[in-house]
């Protein structure tokens, strides 16, 4: 007997989309999602960012050329809705569940665009201390496509600039007055230092019912594809990294650091050294 096919895709209706530098807690945000029963979260998509990215291009340089073609910026607009929504009802629609969260840290430089494609969508931006994140980047072994060394993974100093990059970007976003309340910024130390107060407001702001079960997210069997956090993620809640760069980072980075990122780190709440 021949498999039975997903039905054509349809627009998505009130995406999640989750940004934030890597290493800053994105993994641990989609499994506490992917927990709840309204909402799916799969594994790193990795292309939405790209999705992202060429809309613009589109926009910004071959609008010009459409035009002849009857085709306007609104409808550029539709076609990409379209397109992501493609990519995303799949899971959705073999979840049973009503909604979809995507979850690519990269999405975060890329919230207006995602805004324009989605106007009702929802953005979190996920924050951690940047010198967790420094110290986090420096042990991982990421690759880029063509088989290259991520450069901020290799010393501290791009490190920490694409750190503030990533905080910075979604920030941005989130001071466009249309999008404000759709914007959301999400620290890991209050996910796991103070979890079921923080994810009420998290959930109340996604429109979604509370819900015990979020918080025993460990317990669930999933895929977690790839990602470099899959084992952290399949137990309970720890606190043990926070402030891990005290002891992982050399007295000579935590001053580049402090040089480098300190304002940010305060205006974030981030003071002591």
């Amino acid at each position: 007997m021949p498999s039975q096919s997903l039905s054509s895709p349809t627009t998505i209706d009130n995406p999640i989309f989750i940004g934030g530098a890597g290493r800053s807690g994105t993994t641990l945000l989609r499994v506490i999602l992917d927990s709840h029963s309204n909402i799916v979260c799969g594994p790193e998509m990795k292309v939405t960012p790209v999705v992202a990215k060429s809309w613009e291009d589109y926009q910004r340089t071959y609008l010009q050329f459409l035009k002849a073609f009857h085709v306007d910026s609104a409808h550029i607009d539709k076609l990409f809705r379209e397109f992501l929504s493609g990519l995303l009802s799949p899971l959705l629609q073999k979840s049973g569940k009503g909604r979809i969260a995507e979850k690519s840290p990269n999405n975060v430089f890329f919230f207006a665009h995602l805004n324009r494609i989605f106007p009702d969508a929802r953005f979190i931006n996920v924050i951690r201390d940047g010198r967790d994140v420094v110290a986090s980047l420096l042990r991982m072994d990421w690759k880029s496509p063509d088989g290259k060394p991520i450069p901020y993974t290799q010393n501290a100093k791009q490190a920490a600039q694409y750190w503030r990059q990533a905080v910075l970007a979604g920030r941005q976003f989130g001071k466009n007055q249309q999008a404000s309340k759709r914007y959301c910024e999400l620290k890991y130390e209050d996910i796991v230092t103070d979890p079921e107060a923080t994810l009420r407001k998290l959930f109340s702001f996604l429109e979604e019912n509370w819900e015990e079960g979020v918080l025993a997210f460990h317990e669930a069997k999933r895929d977690l594809g790839d990602e470099s956090s899959s084992s952290q993620v399949s137990k309970p809640l720890y606190q043990s990294s926070v402030g891990r760069w005290k002891n992982d980072l050399s007295p000579e980075d935590q001053s580049l650091l402090k040089a480098e990122i300190g304002n940010l780190l305060e205006e974030l709440g981030y003071t002591e050294w």
